[in-house]
């Protein structure tokens, strides 16, 4: 299969790239002599008034021949064929600058109209998008001290309406520092607040960094997930394990971890706990049964060392619960282990997983106090090491270096789901988005054409056939969506590089077209047979740089 992924995928880019230009010559009615797709002996031929269509027995790409557009064997003009008498004002040599410009920019430009299309049917699949309803709300954030809840529907923020909690997301991460003003419905009842994002750096493991604004809400609810890991404590008594889903506490319904916690309350009283309890199906551990269960819970008061009081239950949150760890890692060099329960951070407590993974990429040359807790004999034992992460490259599954952050330690707890709302305008949603990804890609693919040409970035990031070959097997394998966006990823790179002013591409012709205009006179044949002589070595150069690096990176 990947070999017919391969050829589909270059014969999809080349063919489009043609008939680009097919279109554009037919439209400003240029004589077009033949459009193939395939090359090599006919298989089928087809002539419709004067165009001849045909499929090469070879399936790779196409070509398109124009009138007036000479081969690579017909570059001296005496061994060209005479263009017919009636045909001299329909070959594309006779054309205006313009014309002759459109239709070479037609092929790349019909490169980069791919990917629209391709986002847009992706997007036009899309039903529902995120609603913009809180599904949980960070302890000490500008969202909780400004009062919202978990299931706030956000309807306005500074007058302009919300119906997608990307437009929270856009509207918040663009105002740090800025005070801004939402219109809130709970239960029915509308009401205002106001609160003010704080500025934040976010580091990625990729290495990106941006700064934004952050409220402290998430769309997806933290699920109330138990853990126990002291084999003595209240929950541990009544029957409680790890992995136990709460649904319920004295006959009222949690939504997620937040819910259970307030449940409780300071002051510690016998609590009625419903919950689920998976259990694995024989001979297939990846489906399991859920099974209710009931608990009848007593807290204890315990006291610290300053005399304070706080109920005690035993109950941990399962999404601070390492899952996996990396052999080699910084985490498995501190000695964190599978069953390990994380507590604090250079001493401050951390709640979420995501508050823990955020922390770490804020510092990442940092050296980290990480404490946990480790069941030993059924006694909780608190543990401490110093952890600094590191940098890592490796290639992924579509064969690019990525350089990343490393700390090692991973869970294995589902984010809950948030809520959902219908698409309005479903098409009008999907064509902004196709152009608005199509634009991002054609940006970065740019971005890195212009670092490859400075030298800021090394000639090893040139791949060849064997590179794409690879990267097409990749994402065909895991299904025709990811197929199509590589294939649209690809495409722009090859109708960027098209534009690129090398003789003998298309960048090339329009570049010597510019020069023509300018000079308010054509090139003479040495001087197109030079500038053709000089696109070849260049061509020649990257080809075989590009063979280079697919040959080590094949053989590595």
């Amino acid at each position: 299969m990947s070999v017919i992924y391969f050829l589909l995928l270059v014969g999809v880019l080349v063919v489009i790239h043609e008939l680009g230009h097919f279109v554009a010559a037919k439209l400003l009615d240029v004589k077009v002599l033949r459009f193939s797709i395939g090359y090599g002996r006919p298989l089928v031929r087809l002539k419709l008034r004067e165009t001849e269509y045909q499929i090469g027995i070879i399936p790779i790409g196409g070509y398109v021949r124009i009138l007036g557009i000479e081969t690579p064997n017909e570059a001296n003009p005496e061994d060209r064929p005479r263009t017919p008498p009636e045909d001299v004002g329909r070959s594309f040599e006779s054309r205006p600058l313009w014309q002759r410009l459109v239709i070479v920019f037609a092929g790349p430009a019909a490169n980069l109209i791919l990917p629209v299309i391709i986002y847009f049917v992706f997007f036009a699949g899309h039903t529902a998008l995120r609603a913009g309803v809180i599904g949980d709300v960070l302890e000490n954030g500008a969202a909780a001290r400004a009062g919202l809840e978990p299931g706030d529907l956000i309807l306005e923020i500074d007058g302009d309406s919300i119906r997608y909690w990307e437009e929270i997301e856009d509207a918040v991460r663009a105002s740090p520092g800025k005070e801004l003003h939402l219109r809130v419905s709970r239960n029915g009842r509308v009401f205002e607040r106001y609160l003010t994002p704080l500025e934040e750096t976010v580091h990625s493991r990729d290495g990106n960094t941006v700064r934004q604004g952050r409220v402290g809400i998430t769309h997806s609810p933290f699920i109330p997930l138990v853990g126990v890991i002291d084999g003595d404590s209240p929950a541990a008594r009544a029957g409680l394990r790890t992995g136990d889903l709460i649904i319920s506490v004295h006959g009222q319904p949690v939504r997620n971890w937040g819910d259970v916690q307030r449940s409780f309350g300071k002051v510690p009283r016998r609590t009625s706990l419903a919950y689920f309890r998976g259990t694995e199906v024989p001979g297939i551990p990846q489906i399991q049964l859920l099974s209710p269960g009931f608990a009848d819970l007593v807290p204890e008061t315990k006291v610290g060392a300053t005399l304070e009081r706080s109920t005690y239950t035993g109950l941990e949150h399962a999404e601070m619960f390492v899952a996996h760890v990396d052999g080699g890692s910084p985490a498995d060099n501190a000695g964190l282990k599978q069953g390990d329960l994380i507590v604090a951070l250079d001493d401050k407590p951390v709640v979420h997983w995501m508050d823990l993974d955020q922390r770490l990429q804020a510092a990442p040359t940092k050296p980290f106090k990480l404490s946990w807790k480790r069941a030993v004999k059924g006694k909780p034992q608190l543990l401490s090491a110093e952890v600094t992460q590191v940098q890592r490259s490796q290639l992924d599954a579509y064969d690019h270096t990525v350089t990343r952050l490393v700390f090692g330690a991973h869970n294995d707890v589902d984010r809950g789901h948030g809520a959902t709302v219908p698409i309005e305008g479903r098409f009008g949603y999907a064509l902004t988005k196709a152009l608005e990804r199509t634009g991002e890609t054609i940006s970065i693919m740019a971005s890195g054409f212009s670092q490859i040409l400075r030298g800021d970035t090394p000639g090893e990031a040139l791949g060849g056939p064997l590179r794409i070959y690879r990267m097409t097997s990749a994402s065909g394998n895991q299904g025709w969506d990811s197929f199509l966006l590589m294939l649209a990823l690809i495409s722009v790179n090859l109708g960027l590089l098209n534009l690129l002013p090398i003789p003998m591409l298309d960048g090339g012709h329009l570049l010597v077209f510019v020069i023509e205009g300018a000079r308010r006179k054509p090139l003479s044949t040495k001087a197109r047979e030079r500038i053709q002589l000089v696109g070849l070595i260049l061509i020649v150069l990257i080809t075989l740089l590009a063979a280079g690096n697919d040959i080590v990176r094949f053989f590595s």
